[in-house]
């Protein structure tokens, strides 16, 4: 999280990616800790899924239920710490918006911040359940 945040502030930053590249430094131990559990599940979800999925053994209830939960509860810590970090910004967001920041701007670093996460874990979790998966393969 911390590097994705400084990829953003990378060659010659405007405003909102400055911002946003800050934030994630900023938030990397609050935020970075939960979205790496939740990439591990998922991760695993993945290489369970190619392992299994074409076999004959069908998943069962339990196994569903056992998945939803973990993935369930992984999620919502990520999106609990996400919510602290807010909280947590809320003094700054609102001084600047006293200083004449445009609301469009935060909602645009967010959104940046997001798609930097996005663009970073989702490959990255996908690559780790397919190396995963690799030597356990029939």
């Amino acid at each position: 999280t911390h590097l994705c945040g400084r990829a953003l502030q990378a060659v010659r930053p405007g405003a909102v990616r400055l911002l946003a590249g800050r934030v994630l430094m900023d938030e990397a131990r609050r935020i970075g800790r939960p979205l790496g559990i939740v990439c591990a599940v998922v991760a695993a979800a993945i290489a369970a899924s190619a392992l299994y999925g074409g076999d004959e053994r069908p998943w069962g209830p339990l196994t569903a239920l056992g998945a939803v939960l973990v993935l369930g509860c992984t999620v919502a810590t990520l999106l609990t710490s996400a919510l602290e970090a807010k909280q947590a910004r809320a003094h700054t967001a609102q001084a600047l918006l006293r200083m004449g920041a445009p609301a469009s701007a935060l909602r645009a670093a967010t959104a940046l911040r997001a798609a930097a996460l996005l663009a970073v874990f989702a490959p990255l979790t996908w690559v780790i359940a397919e190396l995963a998966a690799l030597p356990l393969a029939k």
